[in-house]
């Protein structure tokens, strides 16, 4: 163990395995392939890391695929409801909720006040259109010429 460094984080021995695992998965790009290759000429102990990988998968992948004997049973899903204690919860706040705002709008009825000058909104709205009516008429403002959208001719005699 002389003379070895420990892995960390981010380290080229810790990427260069990262690299060996997606060389033997086909995943590698050919400038990761050729960074990995320069360190594994450098490294042997990244070499060897490689090479038990390498022969691990071989050794997964050619093995034949064995049917299990046993049935695999998985715990059944508890069913996601609600408890009991927070629906009652939910019914006595929806509970509150209308009974506040029911005397809320049953005490807020104040009595209206009488309008000032005594008269009805409706003759308010008549003197607004009496005064309008009365407002001195004007004629409309004329219409200017519209605006020529192209470029200017030029003077005469100014080619």
């Amino acid at each position: 163990m002389a003379g070895r460094q420990p892995l960390t984080w981010g380290s080229a021995c810790e990427r260069a395995r990262e690299w060996s695992s997606l060389r033997i998965d086909g995943e590698l790009s050919l400038l990761e392939e050729e960074l990995l290759e320069r360190h594994l000429d450098a490294c042997e102990t990244c070499g060897s890391f490689e090479e038990a990988m390498r022969s691990a998968a071989v050794a997964m992948r050619s093995a034949p695929v064995e049917r299990s004997t046993r049935r695999i049973r998985l715990p059944a899903r508890r069913a996601k409801g609600v408890s009991i204690e927070r629906r009652r919860t939910a019914v006595v706040a929806a509970a509150a909720l209308a009974l506040g705002a029911l005397l809320g709008s049953y005490l807020d009825r104040a009595p209206q006040p009488a309008p000032v000058d005594g008269g009805s909104q409706v003759s308010l709205l008549l003197r607004d259109l009496n005064q309008l009516r009365d407002l001195p008429r004007t004629a409309p403002p004329a219409r200017q010429a519209p605006v020529p959208s192209g470029p200017p001719n030029p003077p005469e005699g100014v080619i």
